[in-house]
């Protein structure tokens, strides 16, 4: 990830990140393949890269007259369910590509990774674009863009 931006290695930075990071993952990876996930190769890599930290970033919104960042965190523990494994399973079905979860957001964003490597999003019914790429996702949040709809799965 040393070809990003310096901005944006700064705000990786304050946050933990550094160049080589290998977060442990092994007991995440334990809990999402216990719910059914598949961890493609691509969500693996980006996960010991970035899993666990949490990144604040724009969108802002005013609570109470003081500036409140939108905030991302890596860690896919809180959708480590059984119940969020078959959301990502008919999200999956609309896209018509493998998910994985990687992260969530304050806007109630599941974020998911492709087999491929591109970011999607998942919330309600929905499943939005997020990016092509890592640096493609980063850049969004940090210019404050939201992910783009791009299709609904229909609720049983």
């Amino acid at each position: 990830m040393n070809s990003l931006p310096a901005d944006l290695l700064d705000i990786l930075r304050c946050a933990g990140w550094g160049p080589g990071r290998n977060a442990d993952i092994g007991d995440l990876v334990d809990l999402l393949h216990s719910c059914g996930f598949v961890l493609s190769a691509p969500a693996l890599d980006f996960l010991r890269e970035f899993g666990f930290l949490r990144l604040e970033h724009e969108p802002s919104i005013i609570l109470r007259g003081k500036k409140s960042p939108c905030w991302t965190t890596f860690d896919p523990t809180a959708v480590a369910t059984h119940r969020d494994a078959r959301i990502a399973d008919r999200c999956s079905s609309v896209v018509g590509k493998s998910l994985c979860p990687v992260g969530v957001d304050g806007f109630h964003f599941t974020i998911y990774m492709t087999n491929e490597g591109s970011l999607l999003a998942g919330r309600d019914a929905s499943v939005f674009r997020y990016a092509e790429s890592v640096q493609g996702l980063l850049r969004a949040m940090f210019d404050g863009s939201r992910p783009t709809k791009i299709a609904d799965w229909v609720i049983d």
